[in-house]
């Protein structure tokens, strides 16, 4: 395990896979992408980077795994690795300037930066030899490579009214798809982190708790959680 010092979260550990991903020069490149894109004109302040907020969702999304694994012992090393895994990645496509970049070529083919992200993903596991042989041993196949990438866009196969679309998961583990990227009710750990860092590097308050996920429930399928979090968001 690596140990990273985190100024929102504190003490953080990453796994060895999970650092051999952040190694590659595609991740790397996160570090010169500003979190909240031009924002730092009018908050001085605001210079932090996609790289250090996805880190922050890769360990949200490992400590709610940890929760949600006390309900429900079917809950995998390979289910855990694949959530944290879609957490560190999830924002892997993002162009200069974060969303400002989405809205100039965000029209062209259909493009979005969660599918970027995936093919990137991709990309670095086709050509590292030790990432893809690191994944292996986790367990990981190609269904599951596949599940990180339905986990980073979950839009693309999300419908109530078509029924369940997705192949990474089967409808049982529905919830799995409500951790980073959740259509159903918007509420996931990838809000959680940039509300938090948003807010400290901006210099503005902010309430949010996000413990108080990791103290939600698995009701038939889903993810619940106490009906004032929405509120608190």
């Amino acid at each position: 395990m690596t140990i990273l010092n985190d100024p929102i979260h504190g003490t953080i550990e990453l796994s060895p896979t999970c650092m051999m991903i952040i190694d590659t020069p595609e991740y790397q490149r996160l570090r010169n992408i500003k979190q909240t894109g031009t924002l730092n004109m009018i908050y001085p302040g605001a210079t932090h980077s996609r790289f250090e907020h996805c880190i922050g969702v890769c360990y949200l999304a490992g400590a709610v795994m940890d929760k949600l694994k006390s309900q429900d012992p079917t809950i995998s090393h390979v289910d855990k690795i694949c959530v944290q895994i879609a957490g560190l990645i999830h924002d892997l496509g993002h162009g200069p300037f974060s969303h400002l970049f989405d809205s100039v070529v965000g029209g062209k083919d259909n493009w979005t930066h969660e599918q970027m992200s995936f093919t990137i993903f991709k990309h670095i596991v086709e050509g590292n030899e030790r990432i893809k042989k690191s994944l292996e041993e986790e367990g990981l196949t190609s269904r599951d490579i596949n599940f990180i990438g339905e986990l980073v866009d979950t839009k693309e196969c999300f419908s109530e009214s078509e029924g369940w679309q997705f192949s990474g998961r089967g409808k049982d583990k529905s919830y799995l798809y409500e951790i980073v990227s959740n259509e159903r009710t918007g509420i996931d750990v990838d809000k959680f982190d940039y509300l938090l860092r948003d807010c400290y590097y901006l210099g503005v308050s902010c309430t949010l708790d996000w413990r108080r996920r990791t103290t939600s429930t698995i009701y038939s399928t889903s993810v619940c959680t106490y009906t004032a979090l929405p509120i608190n968001m």
